[in-house]
């Protein structure tokens, strides 16, 4: 049997800590969102970008070859979950590869063994660095459609929350860097403009 992989780039933020769309902030010349769809693109058949009306313009001039899907209108503006469940109901697949827009040093290589992992048993495979979980950089199972959706529908937004009523394979992983997220201008100066 063939599983299906759907990439899922997570870009409904509203970027409030950076102060403008993180998503197009460039490092070496490329938006970040780019390396999420270069760490995606050589294991799915597919990505979808999930977005806000607000961006959507904005990721439509950039002319990439992905779908773009405004969050479901019942969970608009909640968080990640609703973005996951927005990629779910949009597009049917066995198993869901999530990233979000704001890692720029990320690596096909972190996606390439996460999939080693893909077992039916398991409902998403999420990877630690330092006993960290990173949910955002993870695989879920279309199984798990129903359980986002309830925990929505309770205003729960946490994705932790979902970890612990699931089954969830944690892959120790220990390149740190990797899993840099630039939340603010702070961490963009650290890590982007101090790394050049």
């Amino acid at each position: 049997m063939t599983l299906k992989l759907q990439g899922v780039i997570l870009a409904g933020g509203e970027s409030r800590r950076f102060g403008s769309p993180k998503a197009f902030v460039e490092k070496d010349g490329l938006p970040f969102f780019h390396y999420s769809i270069l760490a995606l693109e050589p294991f799915v058949s597919s990505i979808l970008l999930v977005t806000n009306p607000k961006l959507e313009d904005l990721f439509k001039q950039e002319g990439e070859n992905i779908t773009l899907v405004i969050d479901h209108k019942k969970y608009a503006g909640q968080g990640p979950l609703a973005g996951i469940y927005t990629a779910m109901e949009t597009v049917e697949a066995s198993w869901y590869v999530v990233i979000p827009i704001d890692v720029p040093f990320m690596e096909p290589q972190v996606i390439q063994e996460l999939i080693k992992y893909i077992d039916l048993e398991v409902d998403a495979i999420v990877p630690t660095i330092s006993g960290k979980v990173e949910p955002l950089i993870s695989i879920y199972n279309y199984s798990m459609k129903e359980a986002i959706k309830n925990q929505l529908d309770k205003g729960k937004r946490a994705v932790h929350q979902l970890l612990k009523t699931s089954k969830v394979k944690y892959v120790p992983m220990d390149n740190e860097k990797y899993f840099v997220n630039i939340n603010d201008r702070v961490e963009f100066q650290k890590w982007i403009k101090n790394d050049n």
